[in-house]
């Protein structure tokens, strides 16, 4: 049912959607139609499994599938990574989570259903979304791609999986849930008109919190990896990571002067982007050429995997993939901080900042206009 129709739970008086109280929500769960195998079918192309599943490499290959969601990444979870699978034609995608009601499970439900969008939309695609038993991380990351992409109320995705799987989100995941239910509903009745771009101060408070070391380069959205200058120059390790796109958010000979010729022994393709890190800096003139760039090479899907960075892997290139997340996947300025936040330690400067603030109340002020 879509999800401006008629609901399960609409208000009797004016037959408006409201979502259901959680306790509502669990008693869907304990009508338990699905099974509990180590891994089952609970849409074409999408099977939620554990951890037995995921490391069955015959097992996914008799099935044919081609994408592996890991909703427990991690050495201290189920710790496979793409180099488990690098003797198959397995794309991965890990999300590390905890299965506890206090881990926030939400910055990660737009990128874990972006990827699981890119694999049904590839021909043949067929994706596995697990995490230790297949019962509450991978479900709750499945339950946000129904709800996201495919248009569905939380009761509807429900209802879809728990037939064909046994599942049971924690408490934490189905509260998250229910606020997302809540923000797609309200974008989808129109009823967004009162959004307002937070204050910098804000913004800087997501940016700094709950931060964690950060590595040379991340992949901070499914085939997009934020860097500093070492790993831009490293075409070794490029090719081991299957880079097939560099944007280099500090073009130039005053800056990191790689250029298009570096890259000329190699697949890469190059856009380059001339910008200090200057608070000063009108960086805004480059969202959209950026954004295309890396939106043409994610649209290939033929495995294309795109590599932002700046010197340290902070600011400029940070930026620019914010502005792509805004621009391409819809994300609000809040929203694509957290996504990016859970992978990568990140701080734009304040003008840049600034000028996130400026394209996410233009584009809220775009796609409100266009719906009225």
């Amino acid at each position: 049912m879509p999800r401006n129709g008629s609901r399960l739970m609409a208000d009797a008086g004016n037959g408006r959607y409201e979502t259901p109280p959680a306790s509502e929500l669990q008693r869907l769960l304990w009508v338990k139609a699905g099974t509990s195998g180590h891994l089952d079918e609970v849409r074409p192309g999408i099977y939620i499994g554990d951890m037995y599943a995921a490391k069955d490499k015959h097992l996914l290959q008799s099935l044919n599938i081609t994408f592996v969601l890991n909703a427990a990444h991690g050495k201290f979870n189920v710790n496979t990574g793409a180099s488990y699978y690098r003797d198959t034609k397995i794309s991965y995608h890990g999300v590390e989570a905890f299965d506890m009601p206090s881990f926030d499970l939400s910055p990660f439900f737009y990128s874990a259903a972006k990827f699981i969008k890119t694999a049904m939309s590839t021909p043949g695609g067929k994706v596995l979304v697990h995490c230790a038993m297949g019962l509450s991380r991978s479900s709750s990351l499945v339950l946000a791609y129904l709800m996201i992409h495919e248009g569905m109320t939380l009761v509807e995705a429900i209802k879809a999986v728990a037939q064909h799987r046994n599942i049971c989100p924690n408490s934490g995941f189905m509260e998250q849930l229910r606020e997302l239910d809540k923000k797609l509903h309200c974008q989808s009745e129109k009823q967004d008109v009162g959004y307002e771009t937070p204050p910098i101060c804000d913004l800087l408070t997501l940016l700094l919190k709950n931060r964690r070391p950060s590595g040379a380069y991340n992949e901070v959205w499914p085939n997009i990896y934020v860097s500093d200058a070492t790993t831009a120059k490293d075409k070794t390790l490029l090719r081991h990571l299957g880079i097939t796109h560099v944007v280099n958010a500090a073009h130039g000979p005053a800056h990191i002067d790689t250029g298009a010729d570096f890259y000329s022994d190699t697949n890469i393709e190059y856009h380059g982007v001339e910008a200090p890190d200057s608070r000063d800096f009108d960086i805004a003139s480059f969202f959209y050429p950026t954004a295309s760039f890396i939106h043409k090479a994610l649209s290939q899907q033929r495995g294309e995997k795109v590599l932002v960075h700046c010197a340290r892997g902070v600011s400029r290139s940070a930026t620019l993939v914010l502005a792509y997340l805004m621009i391409y996947e819809k994300l609000a300025v809040a929203e694509a901080i957290n996504a990016v936040c859970v992978h990568r330690n990140i701080l734009p400067n304040a003008g840049f900042l600034q000028q996130l603030r400026q394209l996410d109340s233009n584009l809220h002020l775009q796609r409100r206009d266009a719906i009225y």
